[in-house]
């Protein structure tokens, strides 16, 4: 008896120890994420958490219309490499420069073999409040920095963190509007086509400031903010911490109960 109730709670205290660990790096987990990204016309990618008060900068695309690689600054995509909390969240801020058409597009890849996709069904978005920055008088020396093509538009800057995260806490969030994939020939999607370097599957968003699918216009007078609509350890199957507490406290009950019955055979 003394030798079984031993070899069971060494098991126990090995799983509950086990437990301990995987809590605290479950608790600790980040992932490191490569994002592949663009946008007709214009983006910020961030991460934080959910009520916008951590955001932080990963990148943006162009300063102007025009492409760093050829073409316009939506016909090729970016890609960041980044290191993300598994609690945060991917933000998306976007505008257009009031003509043509207006969406973007994205590939997330994470450490842990993940990929999360630009999709309607993964992602909300609000219309800001605040004013499109393509429409906002910008001073040369307070530009972003990035790459502006000879002789071509200045068409603005990210909004800053304190004005994101006051639209963030007060926006009323709603599903993304999908716009079709960035699929190849009778599957492409006018007017961008199939965006190299990003999954076929993932879907154009619609960037509008109206409720309604619309064209970029002059009535564009505000920006979007995208968020993804759960944490990336939802979204990527990164374990919990509450799981693992859910495990240490199954082991805590298993030797109890088992000690209980044990005493009263003996």
């Amino acid at each position: 008896m003394f030798t079984t109730l031993k070899s069971f709670l060494t098991g126990t205290l090995l799983t509950v120890g086990l437990a301990i660990v995987g809590t605290g790096q479950a608790m600790a987990t980040s992932l490191n994420a490569t994002a592949t990204v663009t946008a007709d016309n214009h983006y910020g990618l961030f991460y934080g958490d959910k009520a916008g008060k951590s955001l932080n900068l990963v990148g943006r695309n162009e300063l102007g219309s025009s492409g760093s690689q050829g073409g316009y600054n939506w016909s090729t995509p970016e890609s960041f490499d980044f290191k993300v909390n598994a609690a945060d969240y991917l933000y998306v801020v976007a505008w257009d420069d009031q003509s043509v058409d207006e969406s973007w597009l994205g590939q997330f890849k994470f450490s842990n073999g993940q990929t999360l996709l630009s999709k309607s069904t993964d992602w909300e978005y609000i219309i800001s409040k605040n004013s499109n920055p393509f429409t906002r008088e910008v001073s040369v020396g307070e530009r972003d920095q990035g790459y502006l093509s000879n002789g071509d538009r200045f068409e603005g800057n990210l909004p800053k963190n304190g004005e994101l995260a006051e639209e963030i806490l007060a926006g009323n969030w709603t599903g993304a509007q999908y716009r079709g994939t960035n699929g190849v020939g009778a599957n492409a999607t006018s007017p961008w086509g199939n965006i190299s370097g990003i999954a076929q599957n993932a879907e154009f968003l619609n960037t509008t400031t109206d409720s309604q699918l619309q064209a970029g216009t002059s009535g564009n007078t505000h920006y979007t903010i995208f968020r993804t609509n759960r944490s990336v350890a939802q979204l990527t199957s990164v374990p919990e911490p509450s799981s693992m507490l859910g495990l240490l406290a199954f082991g805590a009950v298993s030797a109890g109960s088992f000690l209980k019955r044990k005493s009263k055979t003996v």
